[in-house]
């Protein structure tokens, strides 16, 4: 009897992925998962700049809108100098101003000192807990004498400054003058530059918001203060009392 026919068997070829086949797809997926960081990456850091920019800006137009405010609402009356008194020193590296405004309700800090209205204000540069420069704003009653006030509202207007510049019109020369040494008179114009940024980044002008306020107010002199006292109204006639 004839045994059957047996089919040959052949050899089956493994199905798998050679040594360099998978060194190949790693580097490619290495490539990819780089260029993936990378690009993200640079999304992150794109944003981070856009948004310290945005802060910056923001917060020197809040600065600047605050010493505009205080400027162009200025009070001098010659009768209480002592307490309306007007202070710009401009010797330093950064300038500092202190004076007598009547501010509105969307002053910094407003909320806080009810119906008092009329404050002292003063902006002054100062250092921050970490170093650097920061535009610091101080508001302290009017009723409250500075020698003997309670310790002043103090906001933090801007950190990292870079300048802060105050230049006065000088009506005479019709020039801009660097300071103010009057302290009795009010200033017709005042140019404010304040520049907010990182502290190695060289000021220029495109980082540099300068604004002029206009002061409409005027030294209120004494007479008009307190007027004299007519005659038959409060006062005694010429000679003294009659009998």
């Amino acid at each position: 009897m004839t045994p059957p026919l047996q089919k040959s068997v052949e050899p089956r070829t493994a199905l798998a992925f050679t040594l360099v086949e998978i060194m190949i797809a790693m580097t490619i997926f290495g490539v990819v998962m780089i260029a993936i960081y990378s690009s993200w990456a640079a999304i992150l850091r794109g944003s981070k700049v856009g948004l310290d920019a945005s802060a910056e800006a923001q917060r020197t137009r809040v600065a600047i809108r605050a010493i505009r405010e205080s400027l162009t609402a200025a009070q001098l009356y010659m009768e209480n100098v002592r307490y309306y008194w007007f202070m710009a020193d401009t010797s330093g590296d950064f300038a500092a101003l202190s004076l007598v405004a009547r501010l509105p309700a969307s002053f910094p800090g407003s909320g806080l000192f009810g119906n008092q209205i009329v404050r002292r204000v003063s902006f002054s540069v100062e250092p921050g807990p970490k170093g650097q420069h920061q535009l610091v704003l101080r508001q302290t009653p009017l009723l409250e004498p500075p020698d003997t006030a309670r310790t002043p509202y103090t906001t933090v207007l801007a950190p990292n400054v870079n300048l802060f510049s105050l230049e006065f019109y000088n009506t005479n020369t019709l020039e801009w003058d660097p300071e103010w040494p009057w302290t009795n008179q009010l200033p017709k114009l005042v140019r404010v530059a304040l520049s907010v940024g990182p502290p190695n980044r060289k000021v220029t002008a495109a980082d540099t918001a300068v604004q002029t306020a206009l002061i409409s107010s005027i030294a209120i002199p004494r007479v008009l203060q307190v007027p004299p006292v007519r005659r038959g109204i409060g006062a005694p006639p010429p000679g003294g009392v009659p009998r």
